[in-house]
C-alpha cells in the first residue's frame, strides 16, 4: 500500500482552462452590441420600408451566430476542463470553434465574390442614400467591436498554470499560465476576423458607392466587393491553417523544440532520439521525449533540466540506458 493518496500522483490536465479569460467578457459585449444593432436595423427597415437596412440587419444575425459560437466554445472549455475523458484537457474546443469560424468566413467570402461577379455582368441601380447609411452604421459598429476584441486585450492578464510531472516522484502541481499580451487565442482571433471582415466590406462599400454616385460607374461597387472578398478569403485560409495545425497535433515551432533539446542534452552525453511537442490549447504545450544516455540520470532529473516555461505542461521523459554496444532499455 502507498503511504500517500493516489490523487497526489495524478497530474492535472486542466492547463489553466478552468479560468475565465478576460477576452470572454469582451466577446459577450460585442455579441450584445451586434444583437442590438441587428434588432434596430430590422425594426427600422421594417417600419420605413428600407430593404437595405432590413437586409443588413439580417446579415448582422450571421455575425451574432459566429460570435455566439466563440462564446459557447469558452463556456464548454471551462465546463470540460476537469473531465478526464479528455486526455490533455479541453483546450482544443476553442481551436475547433476557430476552425468552424474559418469555414464560415470562407463561405461568406465566396458568397460575396459570387454576388459581385453577378452584379459586374448585370449592374443594378443603387439606392445611394440608404446604401451609404447602412455601410456607415456597419463600419462604426464593427470598428467598435474590433477595438473591444483586439485593441484592448494587452491589458488583461490570465493566470492558471498546471505544470504537472508524470512518471516521477515528489510531484508538484502548481498553476501558472500567463497571457501578458502574447496575442489572442484562436477562438478570439476568429471572432475578431469576423468583425474585421464586415468592417472591410463596409469600408469598401463606402468608397465604391461614393465613386459610383459621383461618376455613375456602377462596376465600382462589385469590383470593391471582389477585392474585399479576396482579402477575407486569405484571412479565412490563415485562420483555418492555424487551427487545423493544432487540431492535428502539429509539432511546436522549431526554435522551441531546439530549446528543449539543448536543455535535455546539456550534459554532453545524453542524446534526444525522439521528441514530440504539441499544443493542447492556447499557450499550453505538452512534451513526450525519449533520450539515450550512458549515465544514471533519471526522468525527474531530465524534467528539472527543462526550461522554466509557464506554457510547458505534463512533460513525460523516457530514459534509455546505453550499456555497451547493445540497445538500451527505458528507465
Amino acid at each position: 500500500m502507498h503511504s500517500r493518496p493516489i490523487e497526489d500522483w495524478q497530474p492535472a490536465h486542466s492547463f489553466g482552462q478552468t479560468v475565465r479569460r478576460p477576452v470572454e467578457g469582451r466577446v459577450h459585449a460585442v455579441i450584445a452590441l451586434t444583437v442590438v444593432t441587428m434588432v434596430a436595423e430590422v425594426v427600422t427597415g421594417w417600419l420605413t420600408g428600407s430593404m437595405a437596412l432590413l437586409a443588413d440587419g439580417l446579415h448582422m444575425g450571421t455575425h451574432a451566430f459566429a460570435l455566439g459560437l466563440a462564446a459557447l466554445a469558452y463556456a464548454l472549455t471551462r465546463a470540460r476542463a476537469l473531465d478526464r475523458r479528455y486526455s490533455f484537457g479541453s483546450g482544443k474546443i476553442s481551436e475547433l470553434a476557430g476552425f468552424a469560424s474559418a469555414l464560415l468566413l470562407g463561405v461568406s467570402a465566396l458568397v460575396i465574390a459570387g454576388e459581385a461577379v453577378a452584379r459586374l455582368f448585370d449592374p443594378r441601380p443603387i439606392a445611394y442614400g440608404d446604401a451609404i447609411l447602412v455601410a456607415v452604421i456597419g463600419l462604426v459598429v464593427n470598428l467598435v467591436s474590433a477595438a473591444l476584441l483586439g485593441l484592448t486585450h494587452h491589458h488583461g492578464h490570465e493566470h492558471g498554470h498546471g505544470h504537472a510531472h508524470a512518471h516521477g516522484h515528489d510531484h508538484h502541481d502548481h498553476t501558472h499560465d500567463e497571457d501578458h499580451g502574447h496575442g489572442l487565442d484562436t477562438n478570439a482571433r476568429a471572432a475578431l476576423l469576423h468583425v474585421l471582415a464586415d468592417a472591410l466590406t463596409s469600408l469598401a462599400a463606402i468608397a465604391a458607392i461614393g465613386i459610383a454616385w459621383a461618376t455613375g460607374w456602377l462596376w465600382a461597387d462589385p469590383l470593391a466587393a471582389m477585392l474585399a472578398a479576396a482579402v477575407i478569403l486569405k484571412w479565412s485560409a490563415d485562420l483555418g491553417r492555424q487551427s487545423a495545425g493544432v487540431l492535428l497535433d502539429r509539432q511546436a515551432p522549431e526554435a522551441m523544440r531546439h530549446e528543449i533539446t539543448r536543455a535535455l542534452e546539456a550534459d554532453g552525453d545524453t542524446q534526444v532520439v525522439d521528441l514530440h511537442l504539441w499544443s493542447v490549447g492556447h499557450q499550453a504545450w505538452t512534451l513526450v521525449a525519449s533520450v539515450v544516455t550512458h549515465g544514471d540520470t533519471g526522468p525527474d532529473d531530465y524534467r528539472a533540466r527543462l526550461p522554466q516555461r509557464a506554457d510547458l505542461h505534463h512533460p513525460i521523459i523516457e530514459v534509455n540506458r546505453c550499456r555497451g554496444d547493445g540497445p538500451g532499455h527505458p528507465a
